[in-house]
C-alpha cells in the first residue's frame, strides 16, 4: 500500500484509508502470542522470554494488580527500567481495563510525586516502593509482584475494555511551569503500528533495538509496533545504552534489522567506530535531521526513514524514506487515516508554497491532556475542514510548507517550545520553576546552539550572601530531569524589551555574547586578594575574574587546585591543604586564608552537601587522598540527600600520617559520628577508599552500631591483603605477578594487538584518569602527579601492612564493564571472599572509569542514591 499525497481538497494533505482492528492493545498481543507462541518476544541480556511466556506472565501480574484494587478507568505509575518485568507490567495494567504512566527512573523525587499528584495514579510500580506518596497511593516494588504473582492462573482477566479507552499518558513539558499529561488511547496506539507496519514495514523475522526510556514516547514505537506483528523486541540496559561501542557492537551480535534513534543518538553510534555497512533500518526522528548525517547513514544501513509527530498526535503523523537525492530533507507524508492543514494566525489554509501551522487531523489524535480542559480546548480544535471527520484535529505549534512534490517541510516552532537534544521542553516550564525560588524575580531561558541559558533578575533586598547560581542549579535539579537544566546561568538587572513591551529574546542573545566578552566583575582589592587573583587567572587561563566567582564554576578541578596551593606556598610560605577551596572557593574567601598567621589544615570530614533529612552518606577518598573529584558528583544527589566526603590527610597534613589503615578508619569514623551520632552508617569508598570503607564497617559493627551500605566504587581486593605478615604478603604478590605473566603471554601469544594494548595500558590508564595526560605534560599535571605519586605512597605504606579478614554482611560494588586496569580480575573485584553474606554488583558503561566527568558523575550519583534510598527504606 504505496502512500501518495491524496489532497481531496485545495487544503488537506491526507494519508492513506486504512482498516484497522477496533480492538485494544493486550488483546492484539494475546492473539499474536496464540499465533507464535514458541517465537521469541524479548531478549535482555542473556535472557529470552518466549511470546507463551510473556503472556503468561502478563496475565498473571494482571490477576495479582486485579486482587491489589486495580480497576478499569485508574491510573497506574509506573517505573522501572528497560526489562522484560516492564514490558509485561504495562500490558497486564492495560488489561485490568487502568492505563499507566511512565517515569523515567533517573527522575528526581519531586518530578515523580508531582506526576503521580497530577495524574491521580492510584498505584506506582518501582524497583522499590516509595514513602509520603500524596492520595493514598499503592506502591508496590516490581520484585514483590513477581514473587506473589507466580502461582496465579496463567489465563487473561476477563475485563472488558474499549478501544477508544485511554492506553497511556505521557508527561511533556508545560508552559505553566506544570508538566501536562497526553492521554493516548489503544485505537490512536493501534492506527501508528499498522500504518507503520505497511511502511516503513515489519514482520515477524526483525529484530528491534528498545534503547528509549519509558517517558519518551517514542517507546511506544519499539515495544507495540514489533509484539503485535511476531517480531522481536532486544531490549538495551541503560550502560549499553550510553556507549556508542557497547550499542554497535551489540547490534551486530544480536543482528538487529530496525533501530530508532535521534540525530543525536546516531551521530554517536558513527562517532563509536562504526564502519562496515548494516543490514539495517534505521528510523530518525526527535529533531530535524542533518543533511550530512543523513548521508552518512545512507552508506551505513540499508534504509533511512524520518518520523515526525507529537506526543499529542501518538509518536508518528509523517514519515518519509530518505534519500541521497533529497534536498531539503522533508518530513514526508502523513501517515494513514491522517489529514494535516497548513494554517495561517486566523486558522484558514495557506496557499502552496506558503508557510502555515501544521496542524494534524485523523485517527492518531489523541484524547487531549489529563485534567486540563482549557489546554485541551485550546490546543485540540473541532476539524472544520473534513465532514467525514468528526474528531479534533492538533494545533502542533510547528512551522511548516508544501513542497512541489507534495511533501511537507518543517521549519521549526511558532512559540518558544524548543528541542534539545532530542526532548521537547516548554522553556516556561523551567523558567516558572527558577521564579518559584524565593530571591528570584524574573527569568526567561533561551536556547543557544544546542545549549540551555537562563537568565535572571535578583530581587533588590537579596542577600549578597546568598549564592544565586548554586541555588538555581540545585532547585531546578531536585525538580526538574537532568535535560531540563541550563548549563549557562546570568544574573542581569532587567529583561529587555521591544517596542510592544514583549521579551525581546534577541537582545538577550546579544547581551550574552557581549557579557561574555567583556565581563564585569569586582576587581581585587587588597594585596591578598591580588596575589590570589593572579596565581587563579594563570593556571586558569582566563583573563578577568570577579573575586565572588567561584572556583569550580570557573572549570576549576583538583589537578589546578593541587597547582594552585603549590603557587599560593611558593609566594607565601603558607601551607593550606587541598579541601579549603570547597568552604573559600572565591578569591575574596580564599584570600582571607592568607591573613592567618599558621598554617590551614581542613578536617578529614568535608561536607560537600550538608542539608536534607535522609539518612548522610560518608564517602571515603580514593588513592589520591584529596576529595574534589567528588565535586561534580555531590551535585547529582536528591536535594534531601546529605553527602560527606572522607579527605586522607592527618591532623597535619601528610606530615602527621596515619600507622595503620585500621587507625585511619578509627579517625573517620570519629568524625562521622559527630555528624550522625546514632547513626545508621551509610558508608561508600572510591577505588582504595572501598578498603578504608570496608574496615570502618568492620569497627562500627565491632562497636555494636548500624552500618546501613558499604558500597565499593572501582575498588580492587588484591589478594596479598588476606594475608597477615610480610612474608606471606610478597609471596602472594609474587604469585599475583607470576599468574599475571603467564596471561600476558598467553595473550602475545594470540593477539598482536592484545600485547600492544596490554603493554600501554596501566600508564595509559593512570595518566588518563588522574592527569589527563598527553605528550606535553603541564606544569599543573606535573605537580599533581607528583602530589598523587607522594600520596599514593603514603596509602600502600599502611595498606602493604593491612590483613583483610572476612566479615560476615553484604557489599555493593560499582565497577566500569570494561576498566582496563582489571582485565583479569573476577567479577566481584576481589570482594567475593571478603564479604560473606554476597556483592551486589553495578555497572557503569565504558573502560574510564572518571568520577569528575560526565556522564559518570551523574549515573553513579543516582546508583549510590537508589542504593541509599532501597536500604533505608523501612529504617
Amino acid at each position: 500500500m504505496k502512500r501518495h499525497n491524496s489532497n481531496s481538497s485545495n487544503n488537506e494533505i491526507s494519508g492513506v484509508k486504512m482498516t484497522y482492528p477496533k480492538s485494544t492493545l493486550h488483546k492484539l498481543f494475546a492473539d499474536r502470542a496464540e499465533m507464535f507462541p514458541s517465537s521469541v518476544a524479548l531478549e535482555f541480556n542473556d535472557e529470552k522470554v518466549t511470546y507463551d511466556e510473556l503472556g503468561k506472565q502478563i496475565n498473571q501480574i494482571a490477576h495479582y494488580l486485579w486482587n491489589q484494587g486495580l480497576r478499569p478507568g485508574q491510573v497506574v505509575a509506573i517505573s522501572l527500567d528497560r526489562s522484560p518485568e516492564l514490558i509485561a507490567s504495562l500490558f497486564a495494567i492495560l488489561q485490568c481495563g487502568a492505563s499507566y504512566v511512565p517515569i523515567d527512573t533517573m527522575y528526581p523525587d519531586a518530578r515523580l510525586n508531582l506526576i503521580i499528584e497530577d495524574a491521580a495514579a492510584t498505584f506506582h510500580i518501582g524497583l522499590t516502593p516509595i514513602k509520603n506518596v500524596t492520595n493514598n497511593v499503592v506502591s508496590l516494588s516490581i520484585n514483590v509482584i513477581l514473587n506473589n504473582s507466580s502461582n496465579l492462573p496463567t489465563i487473561p482477566l476477563n475485563v472488558n475494555v474499549a478501544t477508544e479507552s485511554a492506553a497511556y499518558i505521557i508527561y511533556t513539558s508545560g508552559s505553566t511551569g506544570k508538566p501536562k499529561g497526553v492521554q493516548v488511547a489503544h485505537c490512536n496506539v493501534i492506527n501508528l503500528v499498522y500504518s507503520m507496519a505497511n511502511e516503513p514495514g515489519i514482520n515477524e523475522t526483525d529484530k528491534i533495538f528498545s534503547v528509549t526510556t519509558i517517558s519518551f514516547d517514542a517507546m511506544v514505537m519499539e515495544i507495540y509496533l514489533p509484539l503485535l506483528f511476531g517480531a522481536c523486541v532486544v531490549l538495551v540496559d541503560e550502560d549499553t545504552r550510553m556507549d556508542g561501542k557497547l550499542l554497535m557492537k551489540k547490534a551486530v551480535k544480536d543482528k538487529i534489522t530496525v533501530l530508532w534513534g535521534t540525530p543525536s543518538i546516531w551521530q554517536i553510534l558513527l562517532d563509536s567506530g562504526w564502519e562496515q555497512p548494516l543490514k539495517i533500518k534505521a528510523l530518525i526522528g526527535g529533531e530535524m535531521v542533518p543533511m550530512p548525517l543523513a548521508h552518512k547513514l545512507l552508506s551505513k544501513c540499508d534504509e533511512l526513514w524520518n518520523i515526525y509527530g507529537p506526543t499529542e498526535t501518538t509518536v508518528c503523523s509523517f514519515l518519509t524514506q530518505i534519500t541521497l537525492k533529497d534536498d531539503p530533507i522533508t518530513i514526508g507524508l502523513p501517515i494513514a487515516n491522517t489529514n494535516v492543514y497548513l494554517l495561517d494566525a486566523d486558522r484558514n489554509p495557506v496557499k502552496h508554497g506558503d508557510i502555515g501551522e501544521i496542524v494534524i487531523a485523523g485517527d492518531g489524535v489523541s484524547l487531549g491532556y489529563l485534567n486540563r480542559p482549557e489546554l485541551t480546548n485550546e490546543r485540540f480544535i473541532p476539524n472544520t475542514f473534513n465532514d467525514e471527520d468528526h474528531g479534533n484535529m492538533y494545533l502542533s505549534g510547528d512551522l511548516g510548507k508544501l513542497l512541489p512534490n507534495g511533501h511537507v517541510q518543517c521549519l521549526g516552532r511558532i512559540d518558544h517550545q524548543v528541542k534539545v537534544r532530542g526532548y521537547r521542553i516548554e522553556i516556561g516550564e523551567i523558567e516558572h520553576t527558577l521564579m518559584s525560588i524565593e530571591g528570584i524575580k524574573t527569568a526567561v531561558v533561551l536556547v543557544k546552539t544546542d545549549i540551555l541559558v537562563a537568565f535572571f533578575v535578583a530581587e533588590a533586598d537579596i542577600s549578597e550572601d546568598v549564592d544565586l547560581m548554586s541555588l538555581c542549579k540545585n532547585h531546578l535539579t531536585s525538580q526538574l530531569p537532568a535535560f531540563m537544566i541550563p548549563q549557562i546561568f546570568h544574573e542581569i538587572e532587567k529583561i529587555p524589551t521591544t517596542s510592544n513591551d514583549k521579551i525581546d529574546r534577541k537582545a538577550l542573545l546579544e547581551q550574552l555574547s557581549h557579557s561574555e566578552s567583556t565581563k564585569i566583575y569586582t576587581a581585587p582589592r587588597s594585596e591578598e586578594e591580588k596575589l590570589v587573583s593572579t596565581i587563579w587567572k594563570e593556571n586558569l587561563n582566563i583573563d578577568k575574574i570577579d573575586i565572588f566567582s567561584d572556583f569550580f564554576e570557573l572549570g576549576g578541578h583538583s589537578i589546578k587546585a593541587v597547582k594552585i596551593i603549590s603557587d599560593i606556598e611558593k609566594h607565601t610560605g603558607k601551607r593550606i591543604s587541598l579541601p579549603t577551596l570547597f568552604e573559600h572557593s572565591t578569591i575574596e574567601k580564599f584570600a582571607k586564608l592568607l591573613q592567618m598567621d599558621n598554617d590551614i589544615y581542613a578536617d578529614c570530614l568535608v561536607p560537600l552537601k550538608s542539608n536534607g533529612h535522609k539518612n548522610p552518606i560518608f564517602m571515603v577518598h580514593g588513592g589520591g587522598l584529596n576529595v574534589l573529584s567528588l565535586v561534580n558528583m555531590s551535585k547529582h544527589f536528591d536535594e534531601d540527600q546529605p553527602f560527606y566526603a572522607i579527605q586522607g590527610v592527618g591532623p597535619k597534613g601528610y606530615d602527621d600520617w596515619y600507622e595503620s589503615i585500621e587507625a585511619m578508619a578509627a579517625h573517620y569514623i570519629d568524625a562521622i559520628v559527630k555528624v550522625n551520632p546514632k547513626g545508621p552508617y551509610a558508608l561508600a569508598g572510591f577505588c582504595i577508599g572501598g578498603v578504608v570503607a570496608f574496615e570502618m564497617t568492620r569497627q562500627l559493627k565491632q562497636q555494636g552500631k548500624e552500618v546501613s551500605m558499604t558500597v565499593l566504587l572501582d575498588s580492587y581486593v588484591d589478594s596479598s591483603y588476606f594475608y597477615k605478615t610480610l612474608k606471606q604478603k610478597k609471596l602472594a604478590k609474587y604469585f599475583q605477578r607470576t599468574h599475571r605473566r603467564l596471561n600476558f603471554l598467553k595473550e602475545m601469544l594470540l593477539s598482536r594487538k592484545a600485547i600492544m594494548a596490554r603493554i600501554n595500558s596501566k600508564k595509559e590508564y593512570l595518566h588518563k584518569k588522574h592527569f589527563n595526560h598527553d605528550n606535553n605534560v603541564t606544569e599543573q599535571e606535573k605537580i599533581a602527579q607528583e602530589q598523587f605519586e607522594k600520596a599514593v605512597t603514603l596509602v600502600y605504606k599502611i595498606i602493604d601492612r593491612y590483613h583483610l579478614k572476612p566479615q560476615d554482611y553484604k557489599v555493593d560494588l560499582i565497577r566500569s564493564k570494561n576498566h582496563p586496569a582489571h582485565t583479569l580480575a573476577p567479577s566481584h573485584l576481589g570482594w567475593g571472599k571478603v564479604a560473606k553474606k554476597g556483592v551486589k554488583i553495578h555497572h557503569i558503561p565504558g573502560d574510564n572509569f572518571d568520577i569528575r566527568e560526565t556522564p559518570h558523575d551523574h549515573v553513579l550519583a543516582r546508583i549510590i542514591q537508589g542504593i541509599s534510598d532501597e536500604k533505608h527504606a523501612y529504617i
